[in-house]
C-alpha cells in the first residue's frame, strides 16, 4: 500500500523547517512492514496545486495528515480538495485526538486516530490492503458505508519504546531541517508528561489510552539513534524536545554518562522548575549542555494556581534559574500571556519576574484554547469564548480569539509586542530594541528579508 503523510507547517514565526517526530516513526513502522510511503510538506505557504499534484504523481492508496488546533484549518481545506481522488483520508495529531467530532465537519474525511498511532495505522493499512472491515479498528473512529461514525475503544499506549523504530528523518530531507535550523538536530527521549497543566493537552492526551503514560527509551537505545543521525548528517548542535527532560534524575544522570563518552556535541533541553536541582544542572553541564529552557509562563502566583494549576512558588523558580546559572548554564524561559481572567497587572507580574531572573533568552506565546483543555472550558463557561467556537478557525500564537472586558485583545497584543522589550530595557537596551523590532508587525518580513542571507537576528533572538 501506498501512504501519503501529509505536514502542513504553515505561517510559523520564524521560517525554520521542522522534522515531525510521529509522522518519521509511522513513516518507519509502516516501510518496516513493506509499505511505501511519502511526505508532502507544505512549509510556510499555502499550495493547493501542489498538495494535488503530489496525489497524482504518487498515487496514494491513503493520505494520512497530522495537525494542532493552528493548522487544523489547513488540513480541513486539503481534505476537501482531495476528495475528488477518491483515497482513505484519515488524520491525527493533538487537534483530531482531543476533538475527534472535528470528523463530522470534514465530509471527505473517513477516519481519526485518537492518540498515538503506530498500531493503529499498521492495522488500518493492512486491513485495507487485504479488503477486510477497517471499522472495528482500536484507537480510530470511522465513517461507516452510510455515513454515521463509529467509535473505537482506545488501544493501550506503546509500553517500551525501545520496540518502536527511530523515525525516517530521510522523508523530511532531514539535512534541510538541520541546516534551516542552525545546523542543529533534535531529538526527543520520552513520551508523556506527569503534570496536570490546565493549559495544555497532554493531560487530556494521557487519558486517550491505558497503560503508563510517562515513559523513556532506555539510554542504550537513545545513544545509538543520536549517534546514527550525528554520523548520517551534518550536526553540531542537538536539542531534546521532551516535555520535562528531567523527570528521572537517576536516568538523567545515567543518559549524560554515556552522551560524554560516546556524542559529545553541544546540547539543550527543557525542563520544569520542580523537576530541577543544583546536582542535576551540573550533570548536565558535565556532559555538554549548554542552556536549559524552564517555563514561567505567568510571574503571578495567584494565576498559575487558580488557573493555571502550577503550584511552584515565584522563589522556586528564581532558585531554578540560579542554580542553573550555578552550575554554568545559560537560561531560557517561556512565557505566555493573555489567560482566562488575567490582567494587565498580571501580566506586568511576569514581566517583573522575568527582570529579576534575567534569563539570557525569552520566548513569549498568546494564550489559544485548545480543545480537550481545562482552560478551554473554562474560556467558553465564563463568556470568553462563544459556545461554537470550535466550528470557526483556530488562529496562530501570535492573536487570542478571547473576549475579556479585564483584557482587551488589543491590551493583550500590545504586551506580547513589548514583553521581552520590557523585561531587558533595564539590564540591555541593544538585545531589548532587537526584540522590539522580531515581535513588532514590521519584524517578521523584516527577518525573514535577513534570513534569506544570514541569519543574525533570528539566532540571537531564539538564544542559538
Amino acid at each position: 500500500m501506498k501512504v501519503l503523510f501529509v505536514y502542513t507547517d504553515i505561517d510559523v514565526k520564524g521560517g525554520a523547517r521542522s522534522y515531525h517526530f510521529g509522522l518519521g516513526i509511522l513513516s518507519s513502522v509502516l516501510k518496516k512492514a513493506g509499505h511505501t510511503t511519502e511526505l508532502h510538506y507544505m512549509f510556510d505557504e499555502w499550495d493547493p496545486e501542489g498538495f494535488l499534484t503530489h496525489i497524482d504523481r504518487f498515487g496514494p492508496n491513503i493520505i494520512a495528515y497530522t495537525s494542532d488546533s493552528s493548522q487544523i484549518r489547513h488540513v480541513a481545506k486539503l481534505v476537501d480538495l482531495a476528495k475528488d481522488r477518491k483515497v482513505f483520508q484519515i488524520a491525527g495529531g493533538t487537534h483530531p485526538s482531543l476533538y475527534p467530532q472535528c470528523i463530522e465537519r470534514m465530509e471527505a474525511l473517513d477516519a481519526i486516530c485518537l492518540g498515538e498511532g503506530e498500531d493503529a495505522l499498521l492495522e488500518l493499512v493492512n486491513t485495507l490492503e487485504s479488503g477486510g472491515d477497517h471499522t472495528t479498528i482500536g484507537g480510530l473512529w470511522v465513517k461507516t458505508a452510510d455515513g454515521t461514525i463509529k467509535q473505537n475503544p482506545g488501544r493501550c499506549f506503546v509500553q517500551e519504546l525501545d520496540s518502536i523504530p527511530d523515525g525516517d528523518r530521510d522523508m523530511f530531507n532531514y539535512q534541510e531541517v538541520v541546516d534551516s535550523d542552525y545546523d542543529r538536530a533534535t531529538f526527543m527521549l520520552s513520551r508523556g508528561c506527569p503534570y496536570q497543566c490546565n493549559y495544555c493537552g497532554s493531560p487530556a492526551m494521557g487519558k486517550l489510552s491505558e497503560g503508563k503514560y510517562v515513559r523513556f527509551k532506555s539510554v542504550k537505545n537513545g545513544i545509538a539513534e543520536i549517534k546514527d543521525i550525528v554520523t548520517r548528517y551534518k550536526v553540531r548542535t542537538i536539542f531534546f524536545a521532551d516535555d520535562v527532560f528531567t523527570i528521572d534524575r537517576k536516568y538523567v544522570k545515567a543518559f549524560c554518562e554515556e552522551y560524554k563518552k560516546e556524542i559529545g556535541i553541544p546540547f539543550e533541553v527543557t525542563t520544569r522548575v520542580e523537576s530541577s536541582n543544583y546536582d542535576t544542572f551540573r550533570n548536565l553541564a558535565d556532559a555538554g549542555c549548554t542552556r536549559v529552557a524552564m517555563g514561567i509562563e505567568s510571574g503571578s502566583e495567584e494565576l498559575r494556581r487558580k488557573a493555571l494549576n502550577r503550584k511552584m512558588s515565584n522563589k522556586k523558580i528564581l532558585q531554578a534559574f540560579t542554580d542553573a546559572r550555578a552550575a554554568g548554564l545559560k537560561t531560557k524561559s517561556y512565557n505566555i500571556v493573555g489567560f482566562p481572567h488575567e490582567t494587565e497587572e498580571m501580566h506586568m507580574e511576569t514581566v517583573e519576574l522575568n527582570r529579576q531572573i534575567n534569563p539570557d533568552s525569552i520566548v513569549i506565546y498568546i494564550f489559544n484554547p485548545y480543545p480537550g483543555t481545562s482552560l478551554f472550558n473554562i474560556a467558553i463557561k465564563d463568556g470568553f469564548l462563544s459556545p461554537e467556537f470550535m466550528d470557526e478557525d483556530f488562529i496562530s500564537r501570535t492573536d487570542t480569539p478571547l473576549v475579556m472586558k479585564d483584557f482587551s485583545r488589543e491590551d493583550i497584543l500590545r504586551c506580547y509586542r513589548n514583553f521581552v522589550f520590557n523585561v531587558y530595557k533595564t539590564n540591555s537596551l541593544k538585545k531589548a530594541l532587537i526584540y522590539k523590532i522580531y515581535y513588532s508587525r514590521i519584524g517578521e518580513p523584516m527577518i525573514r528579508l535577513l534570513n534569506s542571507v544570514k541569519k543574525p537576528i533570528q539566532r540571537f533572538v531564539m538564544g542559538n
